[in-house]
């Protein structure tokens, strides 16, 4: 299993469900957690089954900005999501 965590405008907590209700309907997802408040969505992952290119094509499809953040940088995000509010 591997893990992915993308940025995404959650702008409202029905944003946050659709995206996991669309992650969760691909193969290979085990897990998915998506945080309105700061933007992001963790996905749990088969990696022999799905990858991160087929993640954010579904979300981008679902009219979604995703991009992927690198754990090195997540809690730089996060961070910087809190001081502009």
């Amino acid at each position: 299993m591997h893990a992915i965590h993308i940025a995404a405008g959650l702008d409202t907590p029905s944003d946050a469900s659709l995206v996991e209700a669309v992650l969760r309907m691909l193969a290979g997802v085990a897990d998915v957690v998506a945080v309105q408040s700061l933007g992001l969505i963790s996905v749990l992952y088969d990696e022999h089954k799905v990858g991160p290119r087929t993640i954010l094509r579904a979300l981008r499809s679902s009219g979604y900005d995703a991009r992927l953040v690198r754990p090195s940088t997540l809690h730089r995000h996060t961070r910087s999501l809190r001081h502009r509010r």
